[in-house]
């Protein structure tokens, strides 16, 4: 019996032995499962934080395309850190993307992009810091942000077979040391590229042919000058709608070898008939004919400056003054707009303004106004005291009235830089590419397909 029991107990411990046998196999098999599925826990975390980076740097590109595009459609100045009315004397588009401003008035608007200066941004949380480096100073870049751990874009700019156009690249990055411009992106976690076309939406749309043009009828009184001797517009002076009664004194010059007084074209159909549609200009379709937009969408376009008290010289002067000095161009003025002798000139040949008044104008002095003037409103255009000269083109939309000396000067180069330089840049549907590449030279060459 006592030998069965020793049988017994042996026989039992040898099942104990294979179950542990059996349960160290299995821990051996969980634990290679286990380590197969961190495996590809760890692989899976890094593809989504690669994702994570990528998608990061794609929308700082993304980024820097919109504020660029934002920036270069602001009329006011900038400072060296992209804030508005700054202390800087250029506006973003003139200093990135017109740096010829000024040189020459056939060319001074055209598309003349920096190639060494990248402006751009880094985001800290909800706060941008920008930094809009001066192009003429040699190898200008973005400086290096004090914090590398923070995702930022720069852009550059190329020109085009288009005067008018312009290509934005922008390159966006997470976080890196250094600047995240094209020839620096490789010291980011990640970096994305993206480019788009902008093109320019002119201001106005149309210009008109002659010095004077006027919905209803033009009366030019006392000793006031037209004059238009750009061969283009045929040397047209006056085109009006109805009738234009001239006074005695008044001078007409044309171009060379026609006469003042068969360059004005009176009862015009196409400008009778833009006319009677809106009798009151409450909603002027001549005024959309030029402009390519209602009196309305004028007015709240961002490019536009509206100054509501210009009725009195004193007080409109001081505030156009102002308003030009900060960058602005293009203005509007609902209760109309007034001009004495104490005030100097407006805008200059190759940097002119356009003034759209829904009350009039009222300008007496000794002074030029170079651009565009559309009066949208019936009321009287008067010229009085002195000498002011207007070089561009005046249109009303509906009668005019002057009792002035001064002189009226159609200028087509003027009104050539008025439409490149107050216009819209919009993009170009199709032309957005991830496809661009950048050299590692400074500046970078930049290729894109």
């Amino acid at each position: 019996m006592t030998g069965l029991l020793h049988c017994t107990d042996y026989r039992h411990r040898q099942r104990g032995a294979a179950t542990l046998l059996m349960t160290m196999g299995l821990l051996l098999g969980m634990s290679i499962t286990l380590l197969y599925l961190n495996r590809n826990l760890v692989i899976e975390q890094k593809a989504a934080a690669n994702q994570i980076r990528a998608t990061l740097a794609l929308e700082m590109a993304e980024a820097g395309l919109e504020w660029a595009t934002g920036m270069l459609n602001t009329a006011q100045h900038i400072d060296a850190s992209c804030a508005l009315a700054g202390g800087s004397t250029h506006s973003f588009r003139r200093q990135y993307l017109q740096t010829n401003w000024g040189q020459d008035t056939t060319v001074a608007t055209e598309v003349a992009p920096a190639s060494t200066s990248y402006p751009g941004c880094k985001l800290d949380g909800n706060t941008w810091t920008c930094s809009c480096p001066d192009p003429s100073v040699s190898g200008a870049t973005v400086p290096s942000p004090n914090d590398s751990h923070l995702p930022g874009f720069s852009v550059a700019f190329l020109s085009t077979n288009d005067p008018e156009a312009v290509r934005i690249v922008a390159t966006g990055c997470t976080a890196q040391a250094g600047a995240c411009t094209p020839a620096n992106s490789g010291a980011s976690d990640a970096n994305a590229t993206v480019s788009a076309i902008l093109k320019l939406r002119r201001l106005p749309r149309a210009t008109p042919t002659a010095a004077l043009s006027c919905g209803n009828s033009c009366t030019v009184g006392d000793a006031y000058t037209l004059l238009n001797q750009d061969l283009a517009s045929g040397g047209l002076v006056a085109n009006a709608g109805g009738a234009i009664n001239l006074a005695s004194a008044t001078t007409l010059i044309s171009i060379p070898g026609q006469p003042g007084t068969t360059a004005i074209a009176s009862h015009d159909g196409a400008l009778s008939a833009l006319s009677s549609s809106d009798p009151h200009c409450n909603q002027s379709t001549l005024f959309t004919s030029f402009f390519g937009s209602t009196l309305t969408q004028y007015a709240r376009a961002p490019m536009t400056k509206t100054i509501a008290d210009c009725g009195a010289a004193g007080s409109c002067t001081a505030l156009v003054d102002a308003a030009f000095a900060e960058g602005w161009r293009v203005f509007y003025f609902p209760n109309g707009f007034a001009r004495d002798n104490s005030s100097a000139n407006l805008g200059s040949a190759n940097d002119p303004v356009a003034l759209v008044s829904s009350n009039g104008f009222n300008l007496n002095g000794n002074f030029t106004v170079y651009g565009m003037l559309f009066n949208n409103d019936a009321s009287v255009t008067d010229l009085k005291s002195g000498n002011a000269h207007i070089r561009g083109t005046l249109v009303t939309c509906a009668d005019y009235s002057d009792d002035g000396t001064g002189t009226l000067t159609y200028d087509a180069s003027v009104m050539q830089a008025l439409q490149r330089s107050t216009g819209s840049l919009v993009r170009v549907p199709g032309s957005w590419t991830d496809r661009c590449r950048a050299s590692k030279e400074i500046p970078p060459t930049i290729s894109c397909s």
